[in-house]
């Protein structure tokens, strides 16, 4: 499959990509450069009609990455636009020229962080979600989009909520998309919650990308034992189970 990778040159992108490239024709759209064995790299930016259109030429499958994250704490207009045109417009356009293009797939990488009080509580992730932070609100929002325009398009898609994304060699521990010395993750009551590795997350990719059913969420985690989410069907509706367990 020919897979556009939307925004794969951060810290998540960059370790996934390469994995990707193993089984896909991976081209990437980032403002930054992805050097990769086998994945053709160019530069643009998510929010750009005239980039995306360009980067979705002869494209089978698209993998919307790109986000913005906001700081925690106080008010920032300008970091709060930039994660509403990133996390919600650019999806809605993405999906646009996606469709345009003849695309078969879409999937869209989203987060646990739509719950405001992950890691607080073991959430059921068929609540719905309830965050008011930026991040979290505007994947959300983002997480909306896709279901609208799934059906409205013709466009088999899905959301990946990932939890805490980490290379392979960090795993178990996270090491944060600002590049923080890789730490253990748990809930607030001390309780381990392991690191997703880039390799599973990839694979997990991968099966999303085959998706051809109605439009879905999946919880994308290496906590199978459920200890801070309910566990769900995941893994049998995707086909997908990670290799990296604790």
């Amino acid at each position: 499959m020919h897979v556009l990778v939307i925004g794969g040159a951060g810290m998540v992108g960059s370790n996934v990509v390469p994995h990707l490239a193993q089984w896909h024709t991976v081209r990437v759209l980032d403002p930054r450069t992805v050097a990769a064995a086998g994945v053709e790299s160019v530069t643009g930016d998510a929010r750009s009609p005239a980039d995306v259109a360009a980067a979705m030429e002869g494209i089978d499958g698209v993998v919307h990455m790109a986000a913005a994250v906001p700081r925690v704490g106080g008010y920032d207009p300008d970091a709060n636009r930039l994660a509403f045109e990133v996390n919600v417009a650019s999806l809605h356009l993405a999906m646009s020229l996606a469709s345009a293009a003849g695309a078969r797939s879409f999937v869209h990488v989203s987060t646990m962080s739509v719950f405001g009080d992950y890691s607080a509580r073991r959430i059921d992730p068929a609540a719905v979600p309830d965050s008011d932070e930026v991040y979290g609100l505007t994947k959300r929002l983002g997480e909306q989009v896709v279901a609208a325009l799934s059906p409205a398009l013709g466009l088999p898609a899905c959301s990946l909520r990932l939890i805490y994304p980490t290379p392979d060699a960090d795993w178990p521990q996270w090491r944060s998309p600002e590049g923080h010395p890789p730490r253990p993750m748990s809930m607030r009551d001390g309780t381990p919650i392991p690191a997703l590795a880039a390799a599973d997350l990839a694979a997990a990719v991968d099966r999303a990308l085959a998706w051809t059913g109605a439009y879905r969420r999946f919880s994308v985690t290496a906590d199978v034992a459920g200890r801070s989410i309910v566990p769900d069907d995941t893994h049998e509706a995707l086909g997908w189970r990670p290799v990296r367990v604790l």
